[in-house]
């Protein structure tokens, strides 16, 4: 049964299959598992097993759920145990229209699990029996209950599956425009979508690739590099970090270092955090020089020129020997750069350089 109710996650038909094997394994006629809205009231999802496609349109397109007395009692109603619905159905009066439904099914109880509840949505899992087959007895309400906390964490799980695909089609609109090479990651780091000029330089960049859904590079001091800046991104994305951006350079033999941006992408409805990841290339982008640098962030020239090649992938040592001063004077300089652009780190000041003034 378990494994019926976790396969569910990457079937494509669903929890259909699963409500099967739970329907027949416990002597029911149907069952349903459906994601209601509650204002307007109305039926936003549904996997079903034992109902025809016509009789779930008439419900439907009769409004039934107005008048439905499980569903009506369990929206109000917060994430617990099973339940059985005659108790209910004989502390009511159900509407005629309802109970003409239910007995032209010749339904007699339903036994029913509220297994997520919010402000907007309830999901609500019922099992229904006929007259023929009888009420639910306790005993099979307890072997019911047993199987509820994994039916909860399967849905749980199974929303933050479509949540992700959901993101990832948003959120791959927007990158496949960009010119530079972009992948967005999720709050585990891993690689949601990459842009046609990621996968075009992916292809031809052998020290870079992609395995198991996550970056990988051949370089293992760079690969645990990136592994803390991009640990250190997500968290500032969902909170647990002020904000953050880091930026680190993949050396290439005889060419410019690749440049990699890390950027957190806030908690949000479309994503529970993340990062995008922009890769930009030397050879196929101008990048700032030390002139325009110094007029957007009020920087003297020597500061500037320290920064333009930070830019470019050079570190502070190879910055003093090209610029023929002392590696004192450079790091003096930069610390005044640090303190002229609010930045603590290289790779944020890089960073806040490339999103300035790269066009």
């Amino acid at each position: 049964m378990i494994q019926h109710l976790y396969g569910a996650l990457i079937d494509p038909a669903g929890f259909h299959h699963f409500l099967e094997t739970l329907t027949l394994s416990i002597g029911g006629e149907a069952a349903e598992l459906l994601v209601i809205r509650r204002t307007p009231l109305r039926v936003e999802n549904v996997w079903y097993y034992g109902l025809s496609e016509e009789l779930l349109q008439w419900y439907i397109g009769s409004d039934m759920i107005a008048v439905d007395i499980v569903i009506n009692t369990a929206i109000r109603q917060a994430p617990g145990a099973f339940q059985t619905a005659l108790t209910y159905v004989e502390e009511t009066n159900p509407d005629e229209g309802s109970v003409r439904w239910e007995e032209e099914q010749g339904m007699l109880d339903a036994a029913w699990l509220v297994v997520e509840s919010s402000a907007d949505e309830c999901v609500l899992l019922t099992i229904q029996r006929t007259v023929g087959q009888g009420a639910f007895q306790p005993h099979e309400i307890g072997a019911l209950n047993r199987l509820a906390p994994y039916i909860r964490q399967a849905v749980g799980l199974n929303r933050q599956l479509a949540s992700r695909s959901d993101a990832s089609s948003s959120l791959a609109a927007v990158i496949d425009v960009l010119p530079d090479a972009t992948l967005v990651l999720d709050s585990y780091s891993t690689v949601l979508h990459s842009n046609k000029a990621a996968r075009a330089l992916l292809d031809r960049e052998r020290s870079l690739a992609i395995r198991d859904e996550r970056l990988s590079f051949s370089e293992t001091a760079l690969q645990s590099a990136f592994f803390l800046a991009s640990t250190q991104v997500v968290r500032a994305s969902i909170g647990r970090e002020g904000h953050y951006t880091e930026t680190l350079f993949l050396k290439r033999a005889g060419r410019q270092p690749l440049i990699f941006v890390l950027r957190p992408i806030e908690s949000s409805e479309l994503l529970a955090g993340g990062a995008l990841l922009t890769i930009y290339e030397p050879g196929h982008r101008q990048l700032p020089n030390a002139e325009q640098i110094a007029g957007y962030f009020e920087l003297t020239v020597a500061e500037s020129q320290v920064c333009e090649h930070l830019v470019a992938g050079m570190d502070l040592q190879a910055i003093a020997d090209h610029l023929g001063r002392k590696i004192s004077t450079v790091r003096y300089q930069l610390k005044q750069v640090f303190q002229k652009t609010a930045c603590t780190r290289q790779g944020e000041l890089v960073s806040s350089i490339l999103a300035a003034l790269l066009r």
